[in-house]
């Protein structure tokens, strides 16, 4: 499982989505980072593995092979949605049946992290799409069919503003991070710069009262804490930091699994082997289930916005980091797996934190 499919929980939609882009670039990008630092030598100066890296995302996935995954994503996605409605469109399972069927999945899928959020984005295209085809087909002059591409249009505007106002919010919160940490950083230095200073006039003096390995180690003491203390604000800083970067990498879910879902509806409604009836009929069936997705997805909380609390997100990015990892190396890790860990990771983080506020309340 590669770290955004951890992160959002994708296995249950993954017949709706295939593989999420920002997850195979992610994916990519690991493998190949894991591969350059298996390469080099312990010869090679920090400057060339600096340069490596620098060319690392940029030639992750070659273009064609992009091109051609994302293509064998919309088939795959085209087949399994075929699969899906194939009860209800060889007659065996009615609209009532298929729409409670429908009704069941979603439900499951909601329970999922993330589940609701996903049957909203799916569900809307799904009736966008669906909308569009039976407008142009069955309304008068093809007006319904307009008004939906308007629609969709002002989606795709909205989406891709989405994209740049998240990508902003993450980015000013990775700056503040950094500026955070750096004037912690230094303050720090400052004050053990002082403290040396301190103790050499002290040496110097004749007024010290320890010996020269007492100061040595206490200086070092002083330095560990100081570097313990940092690394702890560095994660506390990078934890809150987390939500804006996952809003983002959310944004970009949204456009990408509704342009791929034009895509493959647009294969299964324009498919020459079966009769314009039969086209219909599955661009019918499409929105029933894109409905239910929708609705259900809404009564859950869903929204096209990701949101979910502190714990599960550090959670799910420690064990996203630990899979990717593993994954990249060759290692097969099972989503029980995965979230045995997510777990096992938030159960640790409450007993932390109780253990903290514990010592805390004994302090004061």
């Amino acid at each position: 499982m590669s770290f955004f499919a951890v992160m959002f929980g994708s296995t249950l939609v993954e017949p709706y989505v295939g593989e999420l882009w920002i997850a195979t670039t992610a994916d990519s990008v690991m493998k190949d980072a894991v591969k350059q630092q298996e390469m080099m030598s312990d010869e090679e100066d920090l400057e060339k593995m600096q340069e490596e890296a620098a060319d690392l995302a940029g030639r992750a996935v070659a273009a064609e092979e992009a091109k051609l995954k994302q293509r064998k994503r919309e088939v795959k996605i085209a087949m399994n949605l075929r699969t899906r409605i194939a009860e209800y469109m060889d007659g065996s399972m009615t609209e009532e049946d298929f729409r409670a069927d429908c009704q069941n999945e979603a439900e499951k899928i909601a329970k999922g992290s993330f589940g609701s959020t996903f049957l909203v984005t799916i569900g809307n295209a799904l009736l966008l799409e669906s909308d569009e085809y039976l407008g142009f087909q069955k309304s008068f002059l093809g007006v319904d069919g307009h008004l939906t591409r308007a629609r969709k249009r002002a989606g795709s505007i909205q989406a891709n503003y989405k994209i740049v106002s998240s990508g902003i919010k993450a980015a000013s919160a990775g700056r503040k991070v950094y500026k955070e940490v750096e004037s912690a950083q230094q303050k720090l230095t400052k004050e053990h710069e002082k403290e040396a200073v301190k103790a050499a006039a002290d040496a110097v003096e004749g007024t010290s009262t320890e010996d020269d390995a007492d100061a040595t180690a206490k200086e070092q003491k002083h330095s560990e804490e100081a570097e313990a203390a940092q690394a702890a604000l560095a994660a506390a800083k990078l934890e809150e930091s987390i939500p804006a970067i996952l809003e983002l990498a959310w944004a970009v879910n949204v456009r990408d699994i509704s342009r791929t879902l034009r895509k493959v509806c647009k294969k299964l409604f324009s498919d020459a082997s079966v009769t314009l009836e039969d086209r219909q009929k599955r661009a019918y069936a499409l929105r029933v289930m894109g409905k239910e997705f929708f609705t259900t997805g809404k009564a859950a909380g869903g929204t096209t916005s990701v949101k979910a609390d502190s714990g599960d997100i550090k959670a799910r990015a420690e064990v996203a980091v630990m899979t990717t990892m593993a994954k990249a190396q060759g290692q097969e890790v099972s989503e029980e797996d995965t979230e045995s860990l997510i777990q096992q990771a938030k159960t640790a983080a409450a007993e932390a934190q109780k253990s903290a506020e514990g010592a805390a309340g004994k302090e004061s």
